[in-house]
């Protein structure tokens, strides 16, 4: 029996129907998926453009307390770089243009200064006209730094989303998420005020990763050596391992054995410990246990820090720089030989705020350079050095200290604690021609102090 016309219109408006709702899904699924990707996009221009405006702050402060024609010509470099690098991230999100119009003036104005003030400037050193010009910069960019930063809590509390901005645009709405989107960079343009007319984590830590390890000495290491090794370097906290295991061999720069204490069946019950195969040193340890409270201070942290690297024969560094979050202190250490404050050679810790268990030990930088040195006396006095720190910046403290340069070797210098109104810098003049050899900005954050 043949079905009838009416059966098969039915069938077919079915399979019609079926086809269509099969069509949608997939255009729906491919437009996700294209948002997603949009998304992305709009969000790493963003990100970008911020990190670069932080980068200019950075190297505008650090060209108010340069007095070295050495330093200046690289900070000018770095800002024409990193200002038409913001501006050309800033060019990709989809703002309308008279929105983002006195930001984008703003970095091109700052690319064009360190441009022209690269050519004109033969000697190095600022005019009063120029270091006036460059502090109202300064003072713009922490201005704009502050609300893009707010632009970027807005975006991550869900305030608006960049596609739905680029959509809005298209279709010229000023509305929803649209304006809120304009609104928040109205208000950083509101920060920036009438320009000028023109005509880590610890310092000194990515030289190491150009370096061959110094800081090894002895023999090869059987893996049972390097198991005992890593059970009597651990701070096991009270508990006991139950089974001691080789996870993996690591290759690269120190080959070592990459050691597993299991204290229980979690996976967050295994400590890891990595050992050089060469002279059986501890590289790393990392234990993942969660920290829930805090209960030590930072003097405390500290202490248990350098208690840690006493009673593993660490003996001789001196804390540098501290971090604190999640309820763990990071402390930065540097070996000091005599006197001076040898950089190249660094620990960093990671100690529990809630009972002082190291959670955390990395020798990567104090492995790879250390060895014992032979340090040439100073040319030059302090005094003489201290006299070639900008006369704008107040001295407050001054050491000796061994920095690496970017060429893989290191320099004997004097170590300058100075201060520019709010701002502290650490400034590093050779002990030997009394050259500017390095300048860092030392942020002091509610959680620690970071370098720039």
């Amino acid at each position: 029996m043949k079905p009838s016309r009416q059966t098969v219109a039915v069938i077919a408006l079915a399979v019609l129907w079926c086809a269509t709702v099969l069509w949608g899904i997939g255009q729906l699924r491919e437009r996700r998926q294209a948002d997603v990707l949009l998304q992305n996009k709009y969000g790493r221009a963003f990100y970008e453009t911020m990190q670069r405006t932080k980068n200019v702050e950075a190297l505008l402060s650090k060209g108010l307390v340069s007095g070295s024609p050495d330093q200046m010509d690289a900070i000018l470099s770095d800002l024409w770089y990193n200002a038409n690098s913001a501006q050309e991230n800033l060019s990709q999100l989809p703002v309308s243009h008279d929105v983002v119009a006195r930001t984008s003036k703003f970095l091109s104005q700052v690319g064009g200064y360190a441009y022209t003030l690269t050519k004109s400037n033969k000697t190095g050193a600022l005019s009063d006209k120029d270091w006036g010009t460059m502090q109202q910069f300064y003072q713009t960019s922490v201005s704009l730094n502050k609300e893009m930063s707010t632009v970027e809590r807005e975006s991550a509390a869900g305030a608006f989303h960049w596609t739905e901005v680029q959509s809005g645009l298209n279709r010229q709405l000023p509305q929803g998420s649209v304006s809120s989107a304009d609104n928040s960079f109205r208000r950083v343009e509101t920060q920036l005020h009438e320009l000028p007319v023109l005509v880590y984590d610890g310092p000194f830590s990515d030289h190491i990763e150009q370096m061959e390890p110094q800081g090894l000495t002895g023999g090869t290491v059987t893996l049972d050596q390097a198991r005992g090794i890593a059970g009597r370097f651990a701070d096991l906290g009270g508990v006991t391992v139950q089974q001691t295991a080789l996870a993996n061999e690591v290759r690269g720069k120190i080959p070592s054995y990459s050691i597993q204490l299991r204290t229980g069946n979690k996976p967050a019950d295994a400590i890891t410990v990595d050992v050089s195969k060469k002279g059986g040193q501890v590289v790393s340890l990392l234990n993942p246990r969660t920290v829930s409270t805090t209960k030590l201070s930072d003097e405390q942290a500290l202490a248990r820090a350098e208690d840690f690297l006493n009673s593993r024969g660490l003996t001789g560094f001196v804390p540098t720089y501290t971090l604190r979050g999640q309820n763990i202190s990071t402390i930065s250490f540097a070996y000091k030989q005599g006197n001076v404050m040898i950089y190249p050679d660094q620990v960093k810790l990671q100690v529990a705020l809630d009972n002082g268990q190291v959670l955390g030990y990395e020798a990567l930088g104090y492995l790879t350079a250390h060895h014992q040195r032979v340090i040439a006396a100073p040319v030059i006095s302090a005094a003489e050095a201290k006299s070639r720190l900008s006369p704008r910046v107040q001295a407050l403290s001054e050491r000796l200290a061994l920095i690496p340069t970017s060429s893989k070797g290191e320099v004997l210098t004097y170590e300058f604690k100075t201060r520019l109104g709010d701002d502290v810098f650490l400034v590093y003049i050779n002990t030997q021609n009394g050259e500017e050899e390095q300048i860092l900005k030392l942020l002091n954050l509610p959680n620690g102090t970071l370098t720039l």
